[in-house]
């Protein structure tokens, strides 16, 4: 007997190189189009398959696409290339609120600011992060917001907005003295005059100002005393009362001559007097 067996493997030609395509819009795959590849054999081939065929839709990343060619002894062939779907379609941030001005809360140097958070949308999904979550509270000044949505291929969108806080709350004083009535210091045309200065506060904090400081000399008359607490952001309050300094010290008369007694001037009914007058002070 001669015994003939077929040892030859099919061929395969044709095999598309790899494929590297970016997603359809709004997908997270790609329809990819290529050229088979042919099959043949000393025998003939009677089985051709592929995992995938042209045509199809192929998923975001890197897929085998493999052709088997098998004759009827069962040789087998295989021949392969890659299809490669690349994402390069950034997420969209929609509903980002805009620029926020609030004044601090009452008796607070922050405000408690709330909004409506964006929607991040992509086609492949995506997950957003932000810099500050409604109900954060805010120092005054401008703080920007951003929030930032990613896919899985880091495509990366921002969006941002401004939350101004604005310290609209003027400081308090509490205590201030009343209307101060003094005599003048002996001697003086004026009067060293004390008093406590009053207290101050604020949301924030303030600073203490006055047109006089206890311990001051008012000279006689009435003067107005005016304190002032002002804050960082220029609120201000001020209150005032009233430093009045009598003159209650009579004048001296030093030098005051003593009794003069004279005889009457010749042939005259009277006499001519001399003296030193006195002084005032």
């Amino acid at each position: 007997t001669i015994t003939v067996t077929d040892d030859e493997d099919p061929s395969i030609s044709g095999t598309p190189a790899n494929i590297t395509q970016t997603a359809d819009a709004g997908q997270c795959s790609a329809v990819v189009n290529y050229v088979a590849p042919t099959s043949s054999d000393n025998f003939g081939v009677t089985s051709f398959t592929s995992t995938h065929d042209n045509g199809d839709t192929f998923t975001v990343g890197t897929t085998t696409v493999t052709y088997t060619a098998e004759d009827a002894a069962g040789n087998q062939t295989t021949s392969s290339f890659t299809v490669t779907i690349t994402d390069d379609e950034a997420p969209v941030i929609a509903g980002t609120p805009a620029n926020i001005d609030q004044n601090t809360d009452a008796d607070a140097c922050v405000a408690t600011v709330t909004w409506t958070e964006p929607t991040d949308s992509d086609n492949c999904g995506s997950t957003m992060t932000s810099t500050h979550s409604p109900g954060d509270t805010f120092a005054p000044g401008t703080t920007t917001v951003t929030y930032t949505a990613t896919d899985a291929a880091s495509n990366t969108t921002t969006s941002s907005f401004t939350v101004t806080v604005t310290d609209a709350q003027a400081p308090s004083l509490t205590d201030m003295p009343g209307n101060i009535t003094q005599s003048n210091d002996a001697g003086d045309c004026s009067a060293v005059v004390n008093w406590t200065a009053p207290n101050h506060s604020d949301n924030c904090s303030s600073v203490l100002s006055s047109t006089h400081d206890s311990g001051d000399t008012f000279a006689v008359g009435t003067t107005t005393v005016t304190y002032t607490a002002t804050d960082p952001a220029g609120n201000a309050t001020a209150s005032s009362f009233t430093v009045t300094v009598e003159d209650d010290e009579d004048p001296t008369i030093s030098g005051m001559p003593t009794t003069i007694n004279l005889n009457n001037d010749a042939g005259i009914c009277g006499a001519q007097a001399t003296w030193t007058a006195p002084t005032t002070a």
